[in-house]
């Protein structure tokens, strides 16, 4: 592997490591097993030689890094059913959409393609 390629992915596995840390922020147990998965994941990959594979595993491993930090928030109950979320500034917050009692959007701004069936076209055969 080149002196390049080394570097960044050493880059990429400090980077997921630093972002496990903001992300899970005072929860052990999510933070040993985040640190547990990443460090499986780069030990299975440790043999692989071709440069292009290891290029595409460390996209991969950016993508995920991105995932993480951008769409996991933490919630706390603070008192019974009510939860505080900790919310970090990378954060994708995006809009609501508001379901009825079977999961089914209630929002009309969009309007479904032909090609499917909205759930109260759906018959429940079970």
């Amino acid at each position: 592997m080149s002196g390049n390629l080394r570097r960044q992915v050493l880059g990429t596995f400090k980077k997921l490591h630093r972002t496990r840390m903001n992300t899970f922020q005072d929860d052990k147990y999510a933070l040993e097993a985040t640190r547990n998965k990443i460090n499986e994941e780069y030990r299975k990959c440790k043999d692989v030689t071709d440069e292009n594979k290891i290029a595409e595993l460390n996209e991969f491993a950016l993508a995920v890094e991105r995932e993480v930090r951008t769409t996991i928030v933490q919630a706390r109950e603070v008192e019974p059913g009510k939860f505080a979320l900790r919310v970090n500034t990378d954060t994708e917050k995006l809009d609501n959409a508001t379901l009825d009692a079977a999961g089914c959007s209630t929002s009309t701004q969009r309007k479904p393609s032909s090609d499917f069936k909205k759930c109260s076209d759906t018959t429940n055969t079970s």
